[in-house]
């Protein structure tokens, strides 16, 4: 674990292919991800738009931007001013040409922010981002760094698996439990508003213990995998009864969307 350097990692990932497969999930190839990255667009506005955020006059930051997925999303929101982060210089070359009216640093935050050195915010995002942080040490940094960045009041919004059993390590991903992750949050000194699941059957389900469930999963990965145009069928096929799941459930055993507001 502690031989991963994410930089590097990332660097290559992007340069190989900068598009939302690079940045989602790997193996089930273009035309899927666009409808999980439906499925993302969905679940988030409904969150941005719930909580007491005046966007017009909005400052955000988005950690972590990639592509540019969710920079998008706030422009379409009509924040005032965005300001994007991310480990890679790949990105944010490709950022600052594709939204030439945000700015956009290369930090990790997990490290040193000196960059944004006097920048506070009202909302920060960290979509599918810190669950790559495989350090514990800098898991935490980075949850402090964002509590330092924003305004009392303001509000972070961001994706991680959240399991109910104990962690799942990989080499450059580590989905933590529930209680470990809400510790470093309320240790910040944030205070919890929502969880609400991102995906229910359209990621892997990595918080469930149903055997069958997950063997299904990886069926269906395998299936995907073989034609751009099997993932666009599935994913067609899947997207509504996704969207109708993410607005019923109150858990998933996939990814879920944290919404945290820092107290003072």
């Amino acid at each position: 674990m502690n031989e991963f350097d994410p930089q590097q990692y990332w660097e290559k990932r992007l340069a190989d292919n900068y598009g939302l497969n690079a940045v989602g999930y790997w193996s089930m190839g273009t035309n899927f991800n666009r409808w999980m990255y439906r499925v993302r667009k969905a679940v988030f506005l409904i969150i941005i738009r719930s909580l007491n955020i005046k966007l017009r006059e909005a400052s955000v930051l988005d950690i972590g931007s990639g592509t540019g997925f969710y920079i998008d999303l706030w422009k379409k929101l009509d924040v005032d001013s965005i300001t994007g982060l991310d480990i890679t210089s790949v990105a944010v070359k490709e950022l600052k040409q594709k939204f030439p009216d945000a700015s956009f640093h290369q930090v990790d935050v997990g490290n040193n922010i000196t960059a944004l050195q006097g920048s506070r915010y009202d909302a920060v995002s960290a979509m599918d981002v810190l669950f790559h942080i495989v350090d514990d040490d800098k898991y935490k940094k980075s949850i402090e760094n964002i509590y330092s960045l924003l305004k009392p009041g303001g509000y972070f919004i961001y994706s991680d698996n959240f399991l109910h059993s104990d962690r799942v390590e990989s080499p450059h991903q580590v989905s933590r439990s529930l209680s470990e992750i809400e510790k470093v949050i309320t240790d910040a000194g944030f205070e919890i508003i929502n969880r609400k699941p991102m995906f229910i059957l359209m990621n892997f389900p990595v918080d469930s213990e149903n055997t069958l469930f997950k063997r299904m999963w990886h069926r269906m990965e395998r299936i995907v995998s073989k034609s751009e145009f099997i993932g666009f069928i599935i994913g067609a096929i899947l997207y509504p009864l996704e969207r109708f799941l993410v607005s019923v459930c109150k858990e998933s055993a996939s990814t879920e969307c944290m919404v945290a507001r820092k107290i003072v």
